[in-house]
């Protein structure tokens, strides 16, 4: 994974770090293919891996952690806010139904 925070404030910074805490929590794997930066367009901080089909974010003026799945067929997004007792498995299960349904529209 590939931190990108050359253009990062102290804030999103410390974004980053709670958003690392969170995968570490969940069980996500970080080693792979993905990046941690920000979405200058929208003031988020993100940490998107490939080996997940939903990535994590925290939005502008809020720590709060949400997950994100995105359709690849209309760029559609689907949000899933992350509370203390949610699990890897839950998550995975969640961007998988959301990508059974994208398939279901989409046929």
């Amino acid at each position: 994974m590939e931190i990108k925070n050359d253009s990062m404030c102290s804030n999103e910074v410390r974004k980053a770090g709670l958003l690392l805490v969170k995968a570490a929590e969940l069980g996500m794997d970080v080693t792979g293919y993905g990046e941690l930066a920000v979405n200058n367009s929208f003031g988020n901080v993100y940490l998107w891996l490939e080996d997940y089909s939903f990535s994590l974010y925290i939005g502008l003026g809020s720590d709060r952690v949400i997950a994100c799945w995105s359709s690849s067929e209309d760029g559609r997004e689907e949000f899933y806010p992350l509370e203390d007792c949610t699990s890897l498995d839950t998550l995975e299960d969640w961007a998988a139904y959301c990508q059974r349904e994208d398939e279901r529209i989409h046929a």
